[in-house]
């Protein structure tokens, strides 16, 4: 920074000039956390109906609070009292907890949405998951990773103001603090923008498989289990690595990731889990679900616990469940959720113990759909 200008271009790429942004910043006043706070909030307050436009019909009606994990069908399954427990990571939570990632209670009515369809889409759109029994049918497949992926570009939208919102966080920091805080601003920046273009191209392969109907444009693991899973969850991520640690796929510049989807659903005395990806050569999720449906139907639900709380935000859990694993076991549920909270974007590195018994419902079936090597 010696020798820059006061009007020259700041170092940290504000546009600002240098005396309106980075002068004397060590001197400056330290900013309110909480304003970080509020700005988040506004960011996952923003309304706009992601099949507006697309061939899916006409919007009618106000954008409504869309659940990605169904509440009558899933979540009222597994709640008490009205209540399910979830990891907090939002940044509200994060400052309360010094950074920690802690479990607590949300009502039903808040867990799992976002302000992403309007009325008419939300009730038409996903009636098949909603409205009737989840089987595992193709269509059913498709809708919950439609909808799951809408939520995923939903949240990456909403994450694009941290670059803006955080500038100011290093003012009274010494400048080597300041060029580090501004580093990891700019390579947060650059993996949010590059995963929202991956999101976005995948969701428009989706987006015209629903339009046209072609259901087959993902395969699918659908596995079925004996009672009612304790924990609810929908996520959409780019896997790095396979159940097992190993390398997948690795990130370029320019190329796109693939994707692979989760989801688990309750029935009438039993429950499912939806894992699926987008049908090409090599797919990653195919190698996830090749690797998952190999194991004993006694872990399968283990693994698939895991996995999810490793890899997803959006898992939910039965609360007398939850407070009666021992505390071995909610030790290893807690670094796994922690594992998963990087800025940076590095993939989720704490390894799964299938030897720990987390009490869940034995797998009863796993049926591939829409598969060359379908079984």
């Amino acid at each position: 920074m010696k020798g820059l200008g006061r009007n020259e271009p700041c170092w940290c790429e504000s546009g600002m000039k240098y005396k309106k942004c980075h002068l004397d910043r060590d001197r400056q006043a330290k900013e309110n956390p909480w304003d970080a706070v509020e700005a988040n909030k506004k960011a996952f307050q923003q309304k706009k109906c992601w099949a507006k436009d697309v061939g899916l019909g006409a919007c009618e009606g106000s954008i409504i609070k869309a659940h990605t994990v169904s509440r009558g069908p899933n979540l009222s399954k597994i709640a008490k009292n009205g209540n399910v427990i979830r990891y907090g990571a939002n940044v509200a939570d994060l400052i309360k907890t010094s950074g920690k990632i802690t479990a607590s209670e949300i009502g039903i009515r808040n867990a799992s949405v976002f302000n992403g369809f309007c009325a008419t889409h939300d009730r038409n759109l996903f009636s098949c998951i909603e409205n009737e029994p989840f089987v595992g049918r193709p269509d059913q497949c498709l809708t919950v990773a439609y909808r799951t992926l809408s939520r995923e570009i939903y949240g990456k939208d909403a994450s694009s103001h941290l670059k803006e919102t955080l500038r100011g966080a290093d003012k009274g920091l010494n400048e080597l603090a300041q060029i580090r805080l501004q580093s990891q601003l700019m390579e947060i920046d650059k993996g949010v923008e590059a995963a929202k273009r991956e999101l976005r191209k995948t969701h428009d392969t989706l987006t015209q498989a629903m339009v046209q109907g072609h259901h087959d444009v993902l395969s699918s693991l659908v596995l079925e289990f004996d009672g009612t899973l304790p924990m609810m969850f929908a996520g959409a991520w780019s896997p790095f690595t396979d159940f097992f640690g190993n390398e997948l796929q690795v990130p370029y510049v320019d190329s796109f990731l693939e994707q692979v989807f989760f989801s688990s659903f309750a029935g009438n005395g039993n429950s499912f889990i939806c894992i699926s990806w987008i049908d090409i050569v090599d797919a990653p999720g195919r190698t996830i679900a090749d690797q998952i449906s190999g194991l004993p139907q006694k872990k399968q639900g283990s693994a698939c616990l895991q996995f999810v709380v490793k890899h997803v935000e959006n898992v939910f859990f039965d609360p007398n469940w939850f407070e009666a694993q021992s505390t071995a076991q909610r030790k290893h549920l807690d670094s796994l959720a922690a594992s998963g909270i990087d800025e940076m974007g590095s993939p989720p590195i704490a390894p799964i113990n299938l030897n720990l018994d987390f009490n869940l419902p034995e797998g009863a079936s796993s049926v591939f759909i829409g598969s060359p090597s379908s079984s």
